[in-house]
């Protein structure tokens, strides 16, 4: 069940321009998926092999217990370059409101880092899975929040690169991008999920693989799901894989 709270946005300020983010609802979710992949025709196991998703199962209750804010878009070429002062991106001909790709997990830490240091009213991270997921599914129970070409750039119509953000149809927590175009950093590591209901997740203590979530411009259809689970080294980059923030309010000084 989906929190009552309004949708509202904000910005998480930059150099000289900002980041906008979009303030989303407690609630209740199911994560994972029940579904079983044992063959399809772009994701190829043997016939009888465990399900290719196994890693995606069981579907658990997860409560998200507090509000946060979410980007409301994928971090682009033009923000990272505003507090890096570099492109790394493969990409660049896409334009700079393209999202910023060729990072790893270890260069998103330094991007949160430094952006952290020009913050007063908020602590910037990346999402944990949980959190990004319940963003992806914005309260609803199928694996995607409307017909996939209308809300993301895939193999379909992809056409081989990255497109700029916003272009696709957002889903009802006003967030673009949450399936397709460049996969995203998630902060966990990854691990397999609990079979019983959990509060705020956080992921294992620790392991040798972060989690990235939401498929790719070249991912065929089978990826672009809100409970597909992929994981990469952190210091694995590539020109598929960008990210986006969860800013989290700080308290007001003491007086």
């Amino acid at each position: 069940m989906i929190g009552s709270s309004e949708n509202s946005s904000d910005y998480v300020e930059l150099v000289k321009s900002r980041i906008t983010v979009r303030r989303i609802p407690a609630g209740t979710f199911e994560m994972g998926t029940n579904r079983v992949i044992r063959a399809d025709d772009h994701w190829k196991p043997c016939a009888n092999c465990p399900p290719r998703n196994e890693v995606e199962r069981p579907a658990h209750r997860v409560a998200i217990s507090q509000d946060f804010w979410m980007g409301q878009f994928l971090v682009t070429q033009q923000q990272w370059l505003a507090v890096m002062g570099n492109n790394p991106s493969h990409f660049q001909g896409a334009g700079p409101d393209a999202p910023v790709e060729q990072v790893s997990f270890n260069d998103v830490q330094a991007f949160l880092s430094k952006l952290n240091t020009m913050q007063s009213r908020w602590t910037v991270r990346l999402p944990t899975e949980a959190e990004w997921e319940y963003a992806a599914r914005a309260g609803t129970t199928d694996e995607t929040y409307g017909p996939l070409s209308d809300i993301a750039w895939f193999r379909g119509n992809g056409s081989g690169t990255t497109h700029p953000v916003g272009r696709k149809l957002p889903n009802s927590f006003g967030l673009y991008d949450m399936l397709g175009n460049v996969w995203q950093w998630c902060q966990d590591w990854f691990g397999p999920y609990p079979s019983e209901a959990t509060i705020d997740p956080q992921g294992p203590p620790r392991g040798d693989r972060r989690i990235t979530r939401g498929g790719c411009f070249y991912c065929d259809s089978v990826h672009e799901r809100a409970a597909r689970r992929n994981r990469d080294l952190v210091e694995h980059y590539s020109p598929n894989i960008g990210f986006r923030i969860v800013a989290t309010p700080r308290a007001p000084a003491p007086k």
